[in-house]
């Protein structure tokens, strides 16, 4: 009889505590890292690599390549050689489309070809299709910094 009766006594102290769901939220917002993406943009082709990093180097190399294919279409004459890079701050919608935020050109490299933000921005055109970045298995915008080595001899 006694051992029933600490059992009653024993459940009734136990209290259920309530917690609102900006509680949870707050919480789960704290472990998430909004830096840091699951999976990076992709190309086709770099999608299929079984190593983040490496699809994520495919990635960059691709864009790197399709800049480097366009702007080699384009016929310049200098009488000295031009070895510079160009920064381009770019973004990859949720839904996979490339923008050019900013470009930083050099002033010199501005004045030998001016015409080089405009190739720039042309060149989007040509992108193969971009497949977004994802976070918790939401596509996201994303945002980064790309060299473009421009190297004329």
């Amino acid at each position: 009889m006694f051992s029933i009766l600490a059992i009653f006594s024993g459940c009734r102290d136990m209290e259920t505590k309530k917690v609102s769901s900006e509680t949870v939220l707050a919480e789960e917002l704290k472990g998430i890292d909004m830096k840091e993406v699951d999976e990076y943009p992709s190309l086709v082709g770099c999608d299929s690599l079984p190593e983040r990093a490496a699809r994520r180097s495919c990635f960059e190399r691709g864009l790197s390549h399709n800049f480097q294919r366009y702007l080699a279409t384009k016929i310049l004459v200098f009488s000295d050689p031009i070895r510079d890079t160009i920064w381009l701050d770019l973004s990859i919608t949720a839904s996979g489309e490339a923008e050019i935020n900013a470009i930083k050109i050099s002033d010199s490299l501005e004045q030998q070809i001016p015409e080089m933000k405009q190739w720039l921005h042309q060149s989007m055109d040509s992108l193969p299709k971009i497949y977004p970045a994802i976070k918790r298995g939401i596509p996201v915008r994303t945002a980064f910094k790309m060299p473009v080595v421009i190297k004329v001899e």
